[in-house]
């Protein structure tokens, strides 16, 4: 099984949030990411995550 890995840019592009966003969230390491050379990469898992976190809740009464 191949593991497909996410550039800052495109998550950011496909999840509509900044670069400097995604990047304090890394920091806080509420999003875990690689640093290859001076690029982070991002691996499907993880992007998953951050889209599952990022839904909006609605009450249930």
């Amino acid at each position: 099984m191949k593991n497909r890995f996410y550039t800052l840019t495109e998550v950011c592009d496909s999840l509509h949030i900044s670069i400097p966003y995604l990047k304090g969230l890394i920091k806080k390491g509420k999003v875990k990411a690689i640093l290859s050379s001076k690029n982070y990469l991002i691996s499907e898992f993880e992007y998953l995550k951050l889209i599952e976190a990022m839904e909006v809740k609605h009450n249930e009464k």
